[in-house]
């Protein structure tokens, strides 16, 4: 038995559904790892084209030094660059320079340490052409001429007293050194110009340049700016989205396309370069630590930094006669996985759309199958509901609801043959019952003029007899016999009005009007009246009486709450031995007044304590005691009425002890 029921539509929706979707699922899948196959491809395709300009580019870059710098030996050797004439000497250089802007110098150091160049500026607003040099004749000053483009005429622009000799550069040294062309490693320009277009690093290649008779005449150089570089690559990186970089196979950086030069010029002017495992970008760090870790000269590898996915790619390239440079570019995810993006939409629409068209379906199965039983369910409803007028549904195509229908079309017809029956049975039986009530009202209200007859009958007698016992008492103070019955008299009398009183009281609280009324009640005087008329139920039982002075008044029914010590201390004076003592305390606990009752008779067992609250029952220690179990039961019903709570303790060795707590500021209940 399922614990909850599902509808018939929902159901058929539910089964469609779970037919479906894993169909989607799966097609979505294949659909998803297609995506992913092809946007790897696409990446491997993407690297191959940005490292194929960066690996153009990068060759293209050095290749020109090294052409120029052979064309020039070429030259010098057939007497063509005229270099013991440094004026026209600068300006054949200047002529390279126009052919060749890639160029930074085209220079020449001569054996006294003299300089001669034509040059473009790598940094600044103004790239126009410039010669530079430094005589001997000048003392060695750095001297920067600017060339303007129209009218080819050098102005000095620029001054240095740095005391610049050629033979100190490493350019000049590394020619020397080598004694042919050579590539010589990167360094910083000391220029020193007045406007701070040198303010970089370069690197190319010199050889020393001799006269047919093998004398040194010089040594001629090709220089780059590596910051050309970095604006490529910078340029390459903003287009692509990555990043790349170009280092030696050491490590140390030449250009990257996040290179801050002037950071660049810093490092070098303190004798070392950045190599790419110490970059401060974390994706070229982390791919730089790949490259020296593994020792590959070239690869394809995707990585995964600081939560994002990269492609990378690096290769080497030998310069001729010159370091082995290492290059590499470096895409992020968001370049290539467009295609995938792409696929993952379309899937995540087509299971969509499938999944409403499944639903949309399954619910118009649903309601062509369920429809006509939901029709025989609004009858079914209806014919519970004894509407014998709703009308049979009209005939349905589907043969078993055609059955089920007519079938209930019967057992309709018997339903309303046995409602009718059943009717005209509740109506007689209910009329009855009425007649029943109506007799048992009588009779509670005969039983209630009785009582009420039979007390006042009965009052006028008691008094009578009371008055007559009080008399006997007085006149035979010396006579013990007659003394004794006067005392029978007297307590005889007072337990039948204490019995006729609760009769009273009973009936009163049983009432349909009956309401409390309740008062301050002064519990002091209230106790005192208790003990005084109390003692007349038994003169064989000391009363003892403590109340806690200054108690404040208690807002109750006075009658009720005398009906109510009355009836305790009665069953306290009935159970007790003779000359035993019985007493009453009053205190107050908290909001609480506590009254309490102690006697020394048997006790009650603690199986009937909760039984001797029922109306007309008593325990087993009661048997051969007069009573009609009245009495307690109506101590239980005040001190409901007066929202408090009764419990009794057993006392050692024997004795029961009545507890009785009723708020003193509570407004009673009825």
């Amino acid at each position: 038995m399922f614990a909850r029921r599902i509808a018939l539509r929902s159901f058929l929706t539910f089964a469609l559904l779970a037919v479906l979707l894993p169909i989607v699922l799966a097609s979505g899948s294949l659909f998803y790892r297609s995506a992913v196959v092809a946007m790897e491809e696409f990446a491997l395709q993407l690297a191959d084209e940005v490292s194929g300009r960066v690996r153009e580019k990068v060759v293209s870059f050095f290749d020109v030094p090294q052409r120029v710098v052979a064309f020039n030996v070429e030259q010098v050797r057939a007497g063509y660059l005229l270099v013991r004439q440094p004026d026209v000497l600068m300006r054949q250089f200047m002529l390279q320079i126009d052919q060749q802007p890639q160029l930074t110098f085209i220079s020449m150091g001569m054996p006294d340490g003299q300089y001669y160049a034509g040059s473009r500026p790598p940094l600044g607003d103004d790239r126009a052409p410039r010669m530079l040099r430094a005589r001997v004749s000048d003392g060695r000053a750095m001297e920067v001429l600017r060339v303007d483009p129209v009218t080819r005429q050098p102005s000095l622009i620029s001054r240095s007293e740095v005391g610049f000799d050629a033979r100190t550069r490493p350019w000049y040294q590394s020619a020397i050194a080598n004694d042919g062309v050579s590539w010589y490693a990167p360094y910083r320009y000391l220029i020193n110009d007045a406007q701070g277009a040198y303010d970089g690093i370069g690197m190319g290649i010199s050889a020393p340049v001799r006269s047919r008779d093998g004398q040194l005449m010089g040594v001629v150089t090709a220089d780059v700016a590596l910051s050309q570089l970095n604006e490529f690559l910078a340029g390459l990186a903003a287009e692509s989205g990555g990043r790349a970089f170009l280092a030696e196979a050491s490590g140390e950086l030449l250009a990257m396309s996040s290179h801050n030069p002037a950071a660049g010029v810093e490092v070098l002017a303190n004798g070392r370069r950045t190599r790419i495992d110490q970059t401060s970008d974390p994706v070229m760090r982390a791919l730089g630590q790949h490259i020296l870790h593994r020792g590959e000269s070239e690869g394809t590898q995707f990585m995964e930094v600081d939560g994002v996915r990269h492609l990378a790619r690096w290769w080497t390239h030998a310069l001729n006669r010159g370091p082995v440079l290492t290059m590499a570019i470096i895409l992020p995810e968001s370049r290539f996985n467009t295609p995938l993006r792409g696929v993952l939409r379309n899937t995540i629409y087509t299971t969509a759309a499938v999944m409403l068209a499944s639903v949309l379906f399954s619910l118009f199965v649903a309601s062509r199958l369920v429809r006509p039983l939901q029709v025989l369910s609004d009858w079914a409803i209806r014919l519970t509901q004894a509407d014998w007028n709703a009308k049979a549904p009209k005939s349905s195509p589907i043969r078993e609801l055609r059955q089920l229908a007519d079938a209930m079309g019967h057992m309709a017809g018997h339903l309303k043959e046995h409602a009718e029956d059943l009717e005209q049975m509740v109506a007689q039986r209910t009329q009855e019952l009425e007649s029943a009530v109506a007799s048992i009202e009588q009779t509670l209200t005969d039983q209630r003029h009785f009582i009420a007859m039979l007390s006042h009958e009965v009052r006028s007698p008691l008094a009578v007899i009371n008055t007559a016992g009080q008399l006997l008492a007085l006149r035979s103070r010396d006579a013990p016999a007659q003394q004794a019955l006067a005392q029978r008299i007297l307590r005889g009398s007072a337990r039948l009005s204490y019995f006729f009183d609760n009769c009273l009281t009973q009936d009163r609280i049983d009432s349909h009007n009956f309401i409390v009324e309740p008062a301050p009640v002064d519990v002091g005087a209230l106790c005192l009246w208790v003990a005084e008329n109390g003692g007349q139920l038994s003169a064989e039982h000391p009363l003892h009486l403590e109340v806690e002075p200054e108690l404040p008044a208690l807002n109750g029914d006075p009658v009720l709450l005398r009906v109510m010590l009355m009836n305790v201390l009665s069953n306290a004076f009935k159970y007790s031995e003779a000359g035993t003592t019985v007493s009453l305390s009053v205190h107050r606990e908290g909001d609480l007044c506590r009254f309490a009752i102690e006697d020394e008779g048997p006790g009650i067992p603690l199986e009937d304590q909760q039984r001797v609250f029922e109306k007309y029952r008593r325990g087993r220690t009661a048997e051969g005691k007069p009573g009609a179990g009245l009495g307690l039961a109506l101590v239980k019903r005040i001190v409901d009425l007066h929202g408090g709570a009764v419990q009794l303790q057993a006392r050692q060795p024997q004795g029961m002890r009545f507890v009785i707590d009723i708020p003193l500021t509570a407004v009673p209940v009825a």
